[in-house]
């Protein structure tokens, strides 16, 4: 039987890498997007390569949406791999910012991936064997002033499914956490005030491949990338270095 992938987010992007790679891997891949533009723009491409999915319209940051999605999910094969990639950002000084779309990223970032796995796990939606796989941020160890709510989202996401990872461990049920630096997407180019040295930015071609490597060795963490390891390293020993580094590269270019 083919082994069985979800990707939210998945029509651009480090979501749409996933699910090319994926595919060509033999997955039988099903993508959650909100934009259906792109998303039939992604199920094409893939079509002229030989690869087919499937993409359910869903809007993350409503209970709605993710209910119905839930009930889709559990028609049909149990799920191999299950990838919470979809994420959107709020910048700026948080004083000034606005409420609700600070409680949107809230919303998507955090509640979505936690409230989609609970329906699936109480289904018995994920194969034993499977794999969930959390996408959260560099940012857990270094800061990101100017998203202090996207930060939290993440830092959320990866306690949970650390703490998740070790109550799973018994239904053999794997966990990875995944902590990708400045990616070359066009969300990292929508949402950063200096664009400059995009061409830095790690490819999501090349995060994919190492997500898909730290599933197939069963890994817990990924930190993709040598410089974002060390980042990471300097971020928990010379934290306030790294504050620094982060307030004069992104905080005060937003101020401007």
């Amino acid at each position: 039987m083919n082994r069985q992938a979800v990707v939210t987010g998945a029509s651009e992007g480090i979501g749409r890498a996933l699910v090319e790679l994926l595919s060509a891997q033999g997955y039988t891949m099903t993508g959650v997007d909100v934009n259906a533009t792109r998303a039939a723009q992604t199920q094409q491409a893939l079509a002229m390569s030989g690869q087919q999915m499937r993409f359910l319209h869903a809007d993350l940051g409503r209970i709605d949406d993710l209910d119905q999605l839930a009930e889709e999910l559990c028609v049909g094969p149990a799920i191999d791999l299950l990838i919470h990639n979809a994420g959107i950002n709020c910048v700026g000084p948080f004083a000034a910012s606005d409420i609700a779309a600070q409680q949107r990223v809230l919303d998507v970032n955090l509640r979505a991936p936690l409230y989609l796995t609970t329906a699936l796990l109480r289904a018995n939606r994920i194969a034993r064997g499977g794999s969930l796989v959390f996408i959260s941020s560099l940012s857990r160890f270094v800061s990101y002033p100017g998203a202090a709510v996207y930060g939290a989202a993440k830092d959320g996401l990866a306690s949970y499914a650390r703490s998740l990872a070790v109550a799973l461990a018994a239904e053999d049920i794997h966990v990875l956490t995944v902590y990708p630096g400045p990616t070359r997407t066009a969300h990292a180019r929508r949402y950063s005030p200096d664009n400059r040295r995009e061409a830095q930015r790690m490819a999501p071609e090349k995060l994919a491949v190492a997500i898909h490597r730290a599933v197939a060795q069963r890994r817990r963490v990924l930190i993709p990338g040598f410089s974002n390891r060390l980042f990471a390293m300097a971020g928990l020993w010379m934290s306030g270095l790294t504050e620094w580094a982060m307030r004069k590269s992104l905080f005060e270019k937003l101020l401007v």
